[in-house]
């Protein structure tokens, strides 16, 4: 039995992307959103409203990770 490096450095690096993601990626996404709604930029309402639908999704996607992550991925 030997120490696999390589499952090792996939493992890693998918919990870092979903902790970027579901952690640090919403608030990062929602400031974007801000000053995107702020802008006088033609578009930049659309663009504020789809940043801010990409948070509530995501949110939604890490409250139902939470409460269903056992049954989902059979945990």
């Amino acid at each position: 039995m030997g120490f696999d490096l390589g499952s090792l450095a996939v493992a890693v690096i998918s919990v870092l992307g979903v902790g970027l993601l579901l952690g640090a990626g919403i608030p990062l996404i929602y400031a974007l959103a801000v000053r995107s709604h702020e802008s006088d930029r033609p578009g930049s309402a659309a663009v504020s409203v789809a940043l801010i639908a990409a948070c509530v999704l995501l949110a939604i996607a890490g409250i139902v990770m939470i409460v269903f992550g056992d049954a989902i991925f059979g945990g």
